[in-house]
């Protein structure tokens, strides 16, 4: 009833993810399990059974049928997908009661509607899996899971009441043939689904937990309730004394760490070094002491001789949160399954961990500055730095009446020539010029109106502080104001540029010193279009001996005349000369009258 594939069979014909056909005649339910599976697995949806035999081939590692169907039905499509020698893994999905004329239909699977997204992911994730075992062995799971299917009904209501007792007998027999490896294999499944269970534990806790404390103790609590685990614990590793520290424990007392001498400070090491490992070791008697003796005294019942442990880093991309270590007293050590289970499991941890920290750092009605990794090449100061293999720096940029903005943009490390042909031939910059060309760095001058994060950034009314880029890497921090809606500007930056990713959350307190005083008192008396000429007749050289930018060139980065360019600047000037002195004065008043106080005190 099971098939023969191995997962690694006809590889070079194979997706790099299993692949499933999900046929179901009622599209809401079929497209709902193709977005339940999607992020790990190659999906086809088939919305009746002719389509079905249409998309089903020998890459198909597991299908999803409904039996009934109408014109075709499930029953008729999983027989000729037999007589068809395709060999994939059939689990019937169907509002049909089981009952005993399924006993010699050949599927591997049966699930009873309505499903839920456990249910599917599951059944999906089991039937994988039983692709590596042996025939025999895949055999008496298929069994296993017909017999499962018909103990759902009352004997006294099944068509063939005998037929469900001599199913019960062949699954015996099966079981005896092969007892030792259905046994090794009935672990391995069971501790994928002891798995599942703990992913979907942390996840709801991921979903309220405001902390990395609460995280890593509902993890290590969650292992512990587990019959297949002794005891579980979160490491951190200091590179600068080597050392490990314990952060929280469950199932076991607090490790007695002694720096190097400890067992397990090794895998420690090893795995924070190197992100991608998942490392399993015998344990000692010693060790086995001093992770499980207490006070009131020793753990007798467990032997020592037996005792594993797996070391699996906790890891958001390459920030290292610490190593979740995890004890089991089997009799066999972890194997490959429990690496790649565990595997899922640091990097579910470390992702929930770094949301949490995000979420709290982003939420705060108190941020108002932010700090972002900027990687995604769809911007193009990103793209630049990339295509030219140089470091790209934001200097200025000013909005234009029209919609586009005029940015000033340093380069270190590539040839003016370069860069200007790269601006001029890209698709949303309307005119590229260069300001200065140096050996060490050249300014740019060019106006785009899409392709660059400054467009929802102007929109949302943040304040760019730095933007630069370097062979593709971007850093990003903006400053909005307390009140601002940070999920808002989150959720559009990351829409439009995926790749980007919040790194920290600042709250910057506003300033009582002069320089802030004298900001604030020059913004209320500049109209928007005098600051937008002062700050754009700035960034583009204009003030510089000899000029960057001639008048001409900075008017028609505006949008404006020359003339209109040199009355906004006049009228920015006089304004910013009054303030500077206005406020200098106010300063020198203050100092003079503090000086006077502390005299008249002494």
């Amino acid at each position: 009833m099971s098939t023969e594939r191995s997962l690694g069979d006809d590889g070079e014909n194979r997706s790099a993810k299993p692949v499933v056909l999900v046929v179901d005649d009622d599209e809401d339910l079929a497209d709902t399990c193709e977005y339940w599976l999607r992020d790990d697995y190659e999906v086809r949806v088939a919305y009746g059974g002719e389509d079905a035999l249409s998309q089903a081939d020998e890459t198909v590692d597991v299908v999803l049928l409904d039996r009934r169907m109408p014109n075709l039905s499930g029953d008729d499509v999983l027989e000729r997908l037999r007589e068809r020698g395709l060999d994939c893994h059939v689990a019937m999905m169907t509002a049909v009661e089981p009952d005993t004329e399924i006993v010699d239909m050949p599927f591997d699977d049966y699930l009873v509607k309505p499903v839920t997204k456990t249910d599917v992911r599951e059944a999906v994730e089991e039937l994988v899996v039983r692709s590596e075992f042996d025939e025999e062995v895949r055999e008496f799971f298929a069994l296993e899971s017909t017999e499962a299917a018909l103990e759902t009904r009352d004997v006294e209501d099944l068509r063939d009441p005998e037929a469900l007792n001599e199913l019960r007998q062949q699954v015996e027999t099966v079981r005896r043939g092969q007892e030792d490896e259905i046994e090794r294999r009935q672990r391995q499944l069971d501790r994928l689904h002891h798995i599942n269970d703990l992913l979907r534990e942390v996840d709801r806790a991921l979903v309220d937990a405001t902390t990395r404390e609460e995280i890593e103790e509902t993890v290590c609590e969650a292992l512990a309730s587990f019959d297949s685990y002794l005891g579980a614990w979160v490491a951190r590793y200091s590179d600068t004394v080597d050392t490990v520290s314990c952060r929280t424990a469950a199932g076991i007392t607090l490790p007695r760490l002694d720096g190097q001498t400890d067992a397990v400070t090794p895998l420690v090491r090893s795995a924070l070094q190197d992100l991608d490992a998942v490392l399993v070791e015998r344990v000692d008697a010693d060790h086995f002491r001093a992770v499980f003796e207490s006070d009131e005294g020793s753990a007798t019942d467990l032997s020592p001789e037996r005792l594993s442990a797996i070391v699996v880093p906790i890891a958001y991309r390459d920030t290292a949160y610490g190593a979740l270590v995890v004890y089991t007293d089997g009799e066999e050590s972890f194997d490959d399954d429990d690496r790649a289970v565990f595997d899922e499991l640091g990097a579910t941890i470390g992702h929930g961990i770094n949301a949490a920290e995000s979420k709290r750092l982003l939420y705060s009605d108190t941020a108002v500055e932010l700090e972002f990794t900027h990687g995604d090449r769809g911007d193009l100061f990103v793209d630049l730095s990339a295509a030219v293999g140089a470091r790209v720096s934001l200097q200025g940029f000013s909005p234009a009446a029209d919609g586009g903005i005029s940015c000033y943009v340093s380069v270190e490390g590539a040839a003016a020539d370069t860069v200007l042909e790269y601006l001029t031939t890209h698709d949303d910059v309307e005119h590229a010029r260069t300001i200065t060309d140096t050996p060490e760095k050249s300014l740019f001058e060019f106006r785009v109106a899409d392709s660059t994060v400054l467009v929802p950034l102007v929109e949302f009314g943040a304040s760019v502080d730095t933007l630069t880029a370097a062979d593709g890497d971007g850093s990003l921090v903006v400053t909005v104001s307390p009140e601002a809606d940070l999920r808002v500007l989150s959720d559009t930056l990351q829409s439009a540029f995926p790749a980007m990713e919040v790194v920290a959350k600042r709250e910057v307190e506003r300033s009582v010193q002069s320089t802030e005083t004298f900001k604030r008192e020059l913004e209320d008396k500049l109209t928007n279009r005098q600051r937008d000429v002062l700050e754009t007749a700035f960034v583009s050289g204009y003030f510089d001996w000899p000029r960057g930018s001639t008048a001409e060139e900075v008017a028609e980065s505006l949008g404006i005349s020359a003339p209109t360019f040199h009355e906004h600047l006049r009228a920015g000037e006089q304004k910013l000369m009054a303030t500077f002195f206005e406020e200098t004065a106010e300063s020198s008043a203050d100092e003079r009258r503090q000086i006077a106080d502390s005299a008249n005190r002494d």
